[in-house]
């Protein structure tokens, strides 16, 4: 990483999708949930089952990095909906995660969005640990924004987070908050 000194706010929410008011939302999804589960299982449902339907008709498939824009929805008060391939669930890394959190604000910022909440797909799906699973999104999220002080200081992501899991997201993002503290000066606010 970078010494870029600049600053990032980072929001916390367990509101569901439906009241979330942010310029797009992004979701994980697996190539082997059928249908898909946690947040993208919730927009499935508010969608009617569209995601599930695309699924079924070869149309997405949840591979390593398949991105999928879907149109604004009635349901959802949110302009755009990503959704983001993450491959197989068991073959799920911390890796592939930091990985996932760099693509997402890239692909995010190329869409001209600063305001976006993303989820922590891996919670409750894999073996591994939600600290570390959050503070290596958040980690790829900033090192992508870090590298234009500017994107940084104005792009504002929300990481949502359910009640049951709720203190392990935070406690990643602290870790994360202080790994990176000679380089950023980094806010946590819980909305």
């Amino acid at each position: 990483m970078r010494n870029c000194k600049g600053k990032m706010k980072i929001r916390i929410s367990i509101e569901p999708p439906e009241v979330l008011n942010h310029e797009s939302l992004v979701f994980g999804f697996f190539s082997d949930e059928r249908p898909p589960r946690g947040y993208c299982g919730l927009i499935d449902w508010r969608f009617n089952g569209m995601i599930s339907t695309k699924i079924a008709k070869g149309k997405i498939a949840g591979i390593f990095m398949e991105k999928v824009l879907i149109a604004p929805h009635q349901r959802i008060p949110s302009s755009k909906v990503l959704l983001f391939g993450l491959g197989k669930s068991a073959e799920l890394t911390y890796d592939a995660l930091y990985m996932a959190g760099y693509d997402i604000s890239q692909t995010i910022t190329k869409m001209g969005c600063v305001d976006f909440a993303f989820d922590i797909p891996a919670i409750g799906r894999c073996n591994l640990e939600v600290p570390l699973v959050t503070e290596a999104m958040i980690a790829g999220c900033f090192d992508f924004l870090s590298k234009d002080i500017k994107k940084l200081n104005s792009v504002s992501p929300c990481v949502l987070s359910d009640e049951s899991c709720f203190d392990e997201v935070v406690l990643g993002l602290q870790k994360f908050k202080v790994r990176v503290k000679n380089e950023a000066k980094i806010d946590i606010v819980s909305s």
